[in-house]
């Protein structure tokens, strides 16, 4: 589960990745949005491979999809 008391670092590292790759605005709100849900709600897995799966349709680059695992690794907590 991704700790939920760090959100705004969480959304800060997110939206650095997309602007730094010049992700459209769009695309990225969407990204973030369902990382996050999935994240907090279901698991970090589950974010990771929804991540993993935009990355296979296309949506973001290889880059995109491992900083954003990453993230996702850092702000995690276990229950």
């Amino acid at each position: 589960m991704l700790a939920l008391g760090r959100l705004n670092s969480i959304k800060y590292g997110l939206r650095e990745i997309m602007t730094h790759y010049e992700v459209d605005e769009a695309i990225a709100r969407t990204i973030i949005a369902s990382v996050i849900a999935k994240g907090s709600r279901i698991s970090i897995t589950s974010a990771a491979d929804y991540v993993k799966e935009q990355e296979k349709a296309g949506v973001i680059s290889p880059a995109i999809a491992e900083e954003i695992c990453m993230v996702l690794d850092q702000h995690s907590k276990l229950r």
